[in-house]
């Protein structure tokens, strides 16, 4: 599935994969993370071989914030913490973080208010917003959005996009969007292509290469243009 990939991902750095549908970036993120065994070529940990760690150490390292997650038919507060004791203030913490604060607070029964099947009570926004305060309360070394901001409102997206720029200050953060806008100023830009990583380099840089991502971010410019007129 995955062929011609070699990157290095650094602490402390925002990096975001780009490209069509189909082109490789969740199964990359996914063996970044863990979630295969078997492959061909190398994975290194701090120049340790990825086979020589311990595979749930390794998994407890990153957080996948997926554009769709799933929501208990429970409490807003089990649907973060997942069962799980955590301080009052550390909680309290991730809620304020994520933009959820205002909205609790307006809420008949707080915290104890029920989402409903799969979050049927929430809006978009909202479900997104609690998404993250679930991983954020794991504080994690690498932050993973995996089309994080996709089909939500616009706040929401400016709020969770000002998380992740806050997040980048002490933690790894890796973006998968189709968005081109959010990604002007990150560290490092992946392009995919049919499961290469054929194009890679800071916003500026690409686009002077005018290559693939010069063709996707002008293309995504001009459908903007033409939404608003």
């Amino acid at each position: 599935i995955l062929s011609g990939i070699d990157c290095l991902i650094e602490k402390g750095k925002k990096y975001v994969i780009v490209g069509k549908s189909g082109c490789g970036k969740s199964t990359l993120i996914k063996l970044l993370s863990g979630y295969y065994s078997t492959y061909k070529g190398k994975i290194l940990y701090d120049d340790t071989e990825f086979h020589m760690l311990d595979k749930d150490s390794v998994v407890q390292l990153s957080s996948i914030i997926h554009q769709n997650i799933y929501m208990f038919d429970e409490t807003i507060y089990d649907n973060i913490c997942l069962h799980e004791h955590y301080p009052e203030e550390q909680v309290e913490k991730v809620i304020a973080d994520s933009g959820l604060t205002e909205f609790i607070s307006e809420l008949p029964t707080g915290l104890q208010y029920r989402v409903g099947e799969n979050g049927s009570n929430l809006s978009g926004g909202q479900k997104q917003r609690l998404n993250l305060a679930r991983a954020l309360l794991k504080d994690v070394d690498v932050y993973i959005f995996d089309e994080a901001t996709s089909n939500i409102d616009v706040e929401s997206e400016n709020h969770i996009l000002n998380v992740i720029e806050t997040l980048t200050q002490t933690k790894t953060v890796i973006f998968i969007t189709h968005r081109l806008q959010s990604v002007v100023h990150c560290n490092e830009i992946y392009v995919m292509q049919q499961g290469a990583l054929v194009e890679q380099g800071t916003h500026q840089e690409l686009m002077h290469q005018e290559g693939i991502y010069h063709h996707m971010y002008q293309n995504q410019q001009e459908l903007e243009v033409y939404s608003h007129e």
